[in-house]
């Protein structure tokens, strides 16, 4: 699978409400039923001088190896002015950006739950 192949796949999820756990949770679900080897991680991320003390996000592997897939950083930067990733990106185009952490072990949402989580809120009437 080719990067852009990649991001086809993995950028509806984007619509989701969640925060960086449940995004990872939902990319994750993905990335395994499409065999795409990856590692999901937990730990801290600092953008220049903002640190977010816990982040989820997940590295890919294999032919992949060097990409990185974070759907909410920016979410929790501030600056709008600093220059955040977004999606599925080579992380050593972003040398502003540290990612420190470890692996985990997640397990993949079950079908009802992936799709509770894809929900849109109901727009008051």
């Amino acid at each position: 699978m080719v990067i852009e192949e990649l991001r086809q796949l993995l950028t509806p999820l984007d619509k989701s409400l969640t925060e960086c756990d449940g995004m990872t949770r939902l990319c994750h679900t993905l990335l395994l039923q499409h065999d795409i080897p990856h590692q999901v991680y937990c730990g801290s991320c600092q953008v220049e001088t903002q640190l977010i003390p816990l982040h989820f996000w997940i590295d890919l592997k294999g032919v992949l190896r060097g990409w990185r897939v974070d759907y909410r950083l920016r979410m929790w930067i501030g600056d709008k002015k600093l220059d955040v990733p977004h999606g599925v990106f080579n992380f050593a185009a972003f040398s502003q950006v540290h990612y420190q952490g470890e692996t985990i072990e997640m397990s993949p949402l079950s079908e009802s739950l992936f799709q509770v989580l894809m929900l849109a809120p109901n727009s008051p009437s």
